[in-house]
C-alpha cells in the first residue's frame, strides 16, 4: 500500500499540546493483484460470475496507530477519532483494457474476518456493510477510470483492533475486461480526523 506512512506522520502532534488533527483529503492506494501482475480473470465474462481468491476480497493492513482507533488513552488525554470515506476509484494499469462493460460496482467492509481463512468475508450477509458504489446509469460510464461514491462511513470502525486489519469485498455487475487477466489500483479518500480530551 502506498502513502500508508502518511498516516504515521500524524501521530507527531500528539507528543506537544495537541488538541486535534484533521487531513480532509487522505488518499491510500493498493493494487487488486500482488506484486503488479494481472491476475483477475476477464474475456469479457460477466463480473458476477467472476471469483477471486477470498470470493474478491483483500486486507488491507494499517498498522498499530493511536489516531486509527475510535478511541484511546494517551497519556492524560481521551483521542477521539475518525476515518470517513470520501470516494474511492479503480485505474486500471493494464494496456487495453477498461472499464466499459462494468455497470455496478459496490464495495463492502467486513466487521470481522471470516472463520475460516481464505473464505468469504460476507457470509453471512449480515457481517459486511456497503461502503461505496458506482452506477454507469447515474455515474455516467467508466473508461480506465471508474470513480466509487462513498457513503461517509467511518472506517475505523470496521479496522480489527487486533490485526488491523479492514477486509474490503468488491461486487460487481456487467462484463470484465476483454484481456484474459486484467489489474488495477484500488484508491480510498478519506477525512481522518483525531481529537483530544483532557480531564
Amino acid at each position: 500500500m502506498r502513502n500508508r506512512t502518511a498516516i504515521a506522520l500524524f501521530l507527531a502532534p500528539l507528543l506537544g499540546c495537541f488538541v486535534q488533527v484533521e487531513n480532509p483529503s487522505l488518499a491510500l492506494t493498493q493494487s487488486l493483484c500482488t506484486g503488479g501482475s494481472n491476475c483477475v480473470p476477464g474475456f469479457g465474462a460477466p463480473l458476477n460470475l467472476i471469483q477471486v481468491n477470498g470470493q474478491n476480497s483483500f486486507t488491507v493492513n494499517f498498522g498499530d496507530q493511536p489516531l486509527l482507533k475510535p478511541s484511546s488513552d494517551l497519556g492524560p488525554a481521551k483521542l477521539n477519532s475518525s476515518l470517513l470515506l470520501n470516494g474511492g476509484s479503480f485505474d486500471m494499469t493494464t494496456a487495453g483494457a477498461n472499464f466499459s462493460g462494468v455497470t455496478s460496482v459496490t464495495v463492502l467492509a467486513a466487521l470481522q474476518p471470516p472463520s475460516t481463512p481464505g473464505a468469504d468475508p460476507c457470509q453471512p450477509a449480515s457481517n459486511c456493510t456497503v461502503i461505496a458504489t458506482y452506477n454507469s446509469a447515474t455515474d455516467g460510464p467508466a473508461n480506465q477510470h471508474l470513480v466509487l461514491k462513498g457513503n461517509g462511513s467511518d472506517l475505523l470502525t470496521f479496522i480489527n483492533a487486533t490485526t488491523h486489519d479492514l477486509i474490503l469485498q468488491i461486487q460487481a455487475q456487467g462484463t470484465a475486461p476483454s484481456p484474459p487477466a486484467w489489474n488495477a489500483d484500488v484508491s480510498m479518500d478519506m477525512a481522518l480526523t483525531s481529537r483530544a480530551k483532557f480531564p
